[in-house]
């Protein structure tokens, strides 16, 4: 296959191009549409259980209390090359979820979780009278980690998402805690929520830093604290997120993203467009022996980087084309992106296609995966057909 080596080229070829999503091709992009216009909602920003609303009606029962969910069903001829008949079958179910809540204007402490996995649960509370020109919520529990755009249960960097993600978590929660503050200046509407999280630590003195595998308590835990800030103003939705982390062997994590969402905008021809871009790095501080004649090998500071661009076009309201790329790279040394000297089978750029028809709560894709990686080539890339369901 052809290798793409630089990020600048793909970047420029995929805004003109079109990205699917992850592992269902959809769910994970309505949300941040909603988003855009909803600073003072802290649900919007809150819970994975926004993605099943995006695509179906969620139960509602007296007191508030909603509850809702999703699954599908994939087949997958995976493994494939660039020949015609290449690559081994595969059935494949990547959400099974389903959403308790309770939450409202009349709900001055409230809950989210989801049942199945356990993947989030936790306690809200509105701080703030309603007549408050800045809406001030909390919440504590198994909380999903603010970092990113919203939807939170889905991240695009590296151009994969889902349970295709390999950059951060694919579900990123943690115990913790954090404050949300909202207001509406105009057409602008800010959001900004401070939290701490039991974050990452090292396995290992000579071990890199992976940001999907080392979120464990070695000799206690980390405590992490991160901020992330939203502006958004009509069809525009920018984030910036910071996140802080010291870890053992005076090493610290620092991890910044900045994320733009543009959502249909209310023009011709481009109202049945949206488009996302963002990137993250993950800074890693020296070791505490960096520097000394004892120092160990690998002790100075490295970075994890990955972005993504994706852009939609709809044919109608229940149809829709999408396409996503994105770079991803490990473990550099040198570089604002990525280290050539460093190169490794992790490293890489991935690109997909997807068509989506969605009716009624159920969503059928067809979407096809490019994985190219910086060196050692590797037989991987993927048809996907998936039908989902989400209420």
């Amino acid at each position: 296959m052809m290798r793409m080596a630089c990020f600048i080229p793909v970047f420029l070829v995929a805004t003109a191009t079109l990205a699917a999503s992850g592992e269902n091709g959809a769910a994970d992009i309505p949300a941040a549409s909603e988003s855009a216009n909803a600073a003072e909602k802290e649900q919007a920003t809150a819970s994975a259980k926004d993605e099943s609303d995006e695509r179906g009606a969620a139960f509602v029962f007296p007191g508030g209390i909603r509850l809702g969910g999703m699954f599908d069903a994939a087949y997958e001829r995976a493994g494939r090359t660039g020949e015609l008949g290449s690559g081994y079958n595969a059935f494949r179910s990547y959400h099974h979820f389903l959403f308790l809540s309770r939450q409202g204007e009349d709900v001055p402490v409230g809950f989210n979780a989801e049942l199945l996995g356990l993947y989030f649960y936790e306690l809200t509370a509105r701080l703030s009278d309603k007549g408050w020109p800045v809406r001030v919520t909390a919440h504590a529990g198994k909380i999903l980690v603010p970092f990113g755009p919203d939807p939170l249960f889905h991240k695009n960097y590296g151009g994969l998402s889902g349970a295709d993600q390999k950059t951060l978590p694919v579900i990123w929660s943690a115990i913790g805690g954090g404050l949300r503050f909202a207001l509406a200046l105009g057409k602008l509407s800010v959001a900004d929520e401070i939290y701490s999280v039991q974050g990452y630590d090292l396995p290992a003195r000579d071990q890199t830093l992976d940001l999907q595998r080392d979120l464990v308590a070695y000799d206690g835990a980390r405590v992490a604290a991160g901020n992330r800030l939203a502006l958004s103003s009509g069809p525009f939705t920018l984030w910036y997120s910071l996140y802080w982390n010291p870890m053992r062997f005076g090493r610290q994590l620092v991890m910044q993203a900045v994320d733009l969402t543009v959502w249909r905008p209310a023009l011709p021809v481009l109202d049945h467009l949206a488009l996302g871009v963002g990137a993250v790095r993950a800074h890693i501080s020296e070791d505490e022996t960096y520097g000394k004649t004892d120092a160990v090998a690998g002790a100075g500071a490295y970075f994890h980087f990955a972005d993504y661009v994706w852009l939609r076009a709809y044919l109608a309201d229940w149809i829709y084309l999408q396409a996503r790329s994105g770079l991803a790279t490990f473990d550099n040394r040198a570089g604002l992106f990525y280290d050539a000297n460093r190169a490794d089978a992790n490293d890489g750029s991935h690109h997909n296609v997807a068509l989506v028809v969605e009716h009624a709560g159920a969503q059928a894709s067809l979407a096809y995966f490019w994985n190219f990686e910086k060196v050692d080539e590797v037989a991987n890339d993927l048809l996907r057909l998936t039908v989902s369901y989400a209420f």
